[in-house]
């Protein structure tokens, strides 16, 4: 997929993505993939309980070649969902993604 940018600050954070995208898996990315996305949070949520870790599968490191990594929460944030139960929310919490995996 191709990526037009119709706005400059759309470009600098196209960058920034690129750049974070690099640093974390330590390798440039392929491709740039646009979609709709709804980014609305909705007024009301339903609070699940604290996300105490995050499990999730990468080729971090290694292009091509998933793993998985577990990464337990300093600051646990709020885990919830939208009122029909089909979108997930993380709110809160002190963590970041670096060249090091996601910390905090």
């Amino acid at each position: 997929m191709s990526y037009i940018c119709r706005e400059r600050s759309t470009d600098i954070v196209l960058q920034a993505a690129k750049r974070l995208f690099g640093r974390f898996h330590r390798f440039p990315p392929s491709r740039v993939l646009t979609g709709r996305c709804d980014r609305r949070v909705p007024r009301v949520l339903v609070r699940l309980g604290e996300l105490k870790a995050l499990v999730y599968s990468s080729d971090r490191g290694k292009p091509g070649q998933p793993r998985s990594f577990i990464h337990f929460m300093d600051s646990p944030p709020t885990l919830a969902c939208d009122a029909a139960g089909r979108r997930l929310f993380i709110l809160g919490g002190r963590f970041r993604v670096t060249p090091f995996g996601i910390e905090g």
